[in-house]
């Protein structure tokens, strides 16, 4: 599935990943946890990469969206991920990764894959899209990207690593 829209810097092209596509997600995912400092307890290169192919492969509940610019250079990854609640009276899909190259920021990639992935949760049924974004000053410009979007506060995720 391809999309096109304009960025300030040419043509905007957003594809679903496949299996073929798992290295370049990888290496994006690796790109935002460095970046956001995540890196610390996170798997190792070579473990991320696995698992985006074993994800990519064999999880239907998986998805990931890259945005490639006018000459086809990745500058954009989005990994979503489906969940049920009852909160969310059904499905619900949630944004697990989203990483825009620092020179495409502010050039409509992050708003084509929020687009995009709205398209496919009515298409699966979603009632809800859901974003855990970092906290502080440090990532205003961030919160206020998703609240531009749309996404409002409802508290602070909590995870128990098993």
């Amino acid at each position: 599935m391809a999309v096109e829209a304009n960025m300030e810097t040419g043509p905007l092209e957003i594809v679903r990943a496949g299996e073929n596509d798992a290295d370049l997600v990888a290496i994006m995912v690796h790109r935002l946890l460095h970046e956001v400092g995540a890196w610390h307890g996170a798997p190792d290169d070579e473990r991320i990469h696995e698992v985006c192919r074993e994800l990519l492969e064999g999880d239907s509940r998986f998805i990931a969206l890259l945005a490639f610019d006018s000459e086809r250079r990745p500058v954009g990854v989005m990994t979503l991920t489906e969940a049920v609640a009852i909160y969310a009276q059904g499905r619900l899909g949630i944004i697990m990764e989203l990483y825009v190259v620092p020179d495409a920021r502010s050039a409509g990639v992050g708003d084509r894959l929020i687009h995009e992935a709205r398209a496919i949760g009515k298409t699966r049924g979603w009632t809800i899209l859901e974003v855990n974004t970092p906290n502080g000053e440090k990532w205003a410009r961030t919160q206020s990207f998703y609240e531009r979007q749309g996404f409002r506060h409802v508290g602070p995720f909590m995870k128990l690593k098993l």
